[in-house]
């Protein structure tokens, strides 16, 4: 079993066009200066906000590139 790397608090913010899913299955699309924004419902919101509510991070393909099973434990990367 490999180690996994623990993501830095807002590394996920250097990718371009990627998108942060929630606990509560609201989904952001990241933009620039540490705002995200719901795609459901157009609202802006800053990354600090969410921060500890992000399950899954995802790149513009799609891929998953980082991820926590609870929202008690840290952002790895995958």
């Amino acid at each position: 079993m490999t180690k996994k790397s623990l993501m830095q608090r807002f590394d996920f913010l250097t990718i371009k066009q990627g998108t942060v899913r929630t606990f509560n299955k609201e989904i952001y699309e990241v933009k620039a200066s540490l705002v995200v924004k719901n795609i459901q419902t157009n609202t802006l919101k800053k990354v600090e906000d969410i921060y500890y509510d992000i399950r899954t991070v995802k790149d513009k393909h799609g891929k998953v590139i980082a991820k926590r099973k609870s929202p008690n434990q840290d952002l790895f990367i995958l």
